[in-house]
């Protein structure tokens, strides 16, 4: 979802293969959470990423892994702000951010439990 007069790339970012992005996904495997305030920043360090979201018009982005009941990595939760420095969450909107993430891993098993 996206704010009106934003461009979504939902389409084009369902099917990119991890291969292409190996830093980005190794960083957030490792980490858990990637969170990027200037995209500058990882312009050297993860080059793929860096143009992909450059593309995008991204300014800064905050993503973090979600896990199936069993703990496994299944897909990642995307923050992502056409400005920069939008990613210094305050506690409480820290909490939120992990109660939505919280609530996609479990409506995903329950998803998933049905089939």
């Amino acid at each position: 979802m996206v704010r009106a007069g934003i461009k979504s790339h939902q389409k084009e970012l369902q099917a990119v293969p991890l291969s292409c992005i190996p830093s980005f996904i190794r960083t957030l495997l490792n980490e858990k959470q990637i969170k990027v305030s200037n995209l500058e920043d990882i312009k050297m360090s993860m080059p793929a990423t860096y143009g992909l979201k450059k593309g995008q018009e991204i300014g800064s982005f905050f993503d973090i892994i979600l896990n199936n009941k069993n703990g496994e990595p299944i897909g990642f939760l995307a923050l992502q702000f056409s400005k920069t420095d939008c990613v210094n969450f305050s506690n409480d909107e820290m909490n939120q951010i992990l109660k939505l993430k919280f609530f996609i891993e479990e409506n995903l098993e329950k998803m998933v439990s049905k089939k």
